[in-house]
């Protein structure tokens, strides 16, 4: 449809597509928001789990580098008078490791590296008698003394990542 306005000596044609185009424009613009929008919260959820992953990533090689350490206290004592064999076992006892005079030492309590807090938490290991398996329960008339159940724990903001091993008196 056109319109014709005539005022004077002007006359001017209007059509219906200039109020299309128009409307048009504001929906295209509206779209272009909201993808924009999209996208920027897209952009700022995979920064968050970036960072989360780095900070798990982290944890794991604290945790690595905790456990790595007692193995090389272990290796560097001896099971009954200095090593593992003679440490408070319980998570009422928590340990870390420090190094010192190029040997490693296990001391009580936890150790804090950046937002990172550490500990070792070691128990005591029974076996079955007829199949020689580590019990799921500590069982004290079946308890090993050559072996010990180490809980490496890492925490950070309100999480915590634990790591289970057992170690051995391989110089046995």
């Amino acid at each position: 449809l056109m319109f014709l306005i005539l005022t004077g000596n002007n006359m001017k044609v209007f059509n219906n597509k200039d109020g299309f185009i128009f409307l048009e424009i504001l929906i295209a613009s509206a779209l272009i928001g909201i993808v924009f929008i999209t996208l920027l919260g897209l952009g700022f959820s995979t920064l968050q789990i970036s960072i989360s992953i780095q900070k798990t990533a982290q944890a794991d090689a604290l945790a690595r580098e905790e456990l790595e350490a007692l193995r090389s206290f272990r290796d560097a004592t001896t099971w009954q008078s200095n090593g593992l064999g003679i440490v408070a076992t319980g998570s009422a006892n928590p340990y870390h490791l420090f190094f010192s005079s190029n040997q490693w030492t296990i001391v009580s309590g936890t150790n804090s590296v950046g937002i990172f807090s550490r500990k070792i938490i070691i128990d005591r290991v029974s076996r079955d008698p007829a199949t020689q398996n580590i019990e799921s329960t500590y069982n004290s008339a079946n308890d090993d003394p050559d072996t010990r159940k180490v809980t490496t724990s890492i925490s950070w903001e309100n999480k915590t990542n634990e790591f289970v091993t057992y170690l051995t008196n391989w110089q046995k």
